[in-house]
């Protein structure tokens, strides 16, 4: 399987899902759980590859959010299986050995069904008032240039009680977390800058 047989497949599973309407088995239904039989049966390390450095996690909060019960379920595997190529994107950007030892001792399975847990315990369901939440969360999780949270979730180092609680900048990636502590600085630097030039106004007036 080449990577475009990879992506394709992944798009037509969305298609299939997004073109099921009812509850219902249906023919589309099928598609959908063929294209993910497919998916599963892709070379770990082709699947990693596209994982890694493309967004094709966000969708499985539509996935997730489905009416469908099969898609849902379906979904749901399709995720454990997403998880675990992040699991295996992780371990391969690690140099420091300490750390892949770390990382490798991880079980993903374990980490995506207790995250999952937190999230429904502080969230509620998928399709509730903090859905935006959980797009946030499942979209910096399977940001490709975001390896770092990926990581911290992984070792426990953030844990799913915490992650559910972070704030988006918080989940962001080194980069853009650094961006933000600028502009807070250059932020803080100005209004300090403006106190002193209106004290110095101040003591010239009196």
């Amino acid at each position: 399987m080449q990577k475009q047989e990879f992506l394709e497949l992944y798009e037509a599973a969305l298609r299939a899902a997004k073109s099921v309407k009812g509850v219902k088995n249906s023919p589309k239904v099928s598609r959908f759980v063929d294209a993910r039989n497919r998916l599963k049966d892709a070379p770990t390390s082709l699947a990693c590859e596209v994982v890694s450095k493309t967004s094709m996690g966000k969708g499985l909060s539509f996935l997730n959010d489905h009416k469908n019960p099969h898609i849902r379920s379906e979904g749901r595997l399709l995720r454990d299986l997403w998880m675990k190529i992040l699991y295996a994107s992780v371990a391969s950007e690690i140099v420091d050995t300490e750390m892949k030892t770390r990382v490798t001792a991880c079980d993903p399975s374990v980490v995506a069904v207790s995250v999952e847990s937190a999230m429904f315990e502080k969230l509620g369901c998928f399709m509730g008032p903090h859905k935006a939440k959980y797009r946030s969360i499942l979209f910096n999780m399977g940001d490709s240039n975001n390896p770092d949270l990926r990581r911290k979730v992984l070792i426990g180092e953030i844990n799913g009680e915490r992650l559910v609680t972070m704030e988006r900048q918080e989940m962001g990636s080194e980069k853009i977390q650094k961006e933000v502590q600028r502009i807070k600085e250059n932020a803080r630097f100005k209004e300090e800058s403006r106190m002193k030039i209106l004290q110095s106004a101040y003591m010239i007036m009196t």
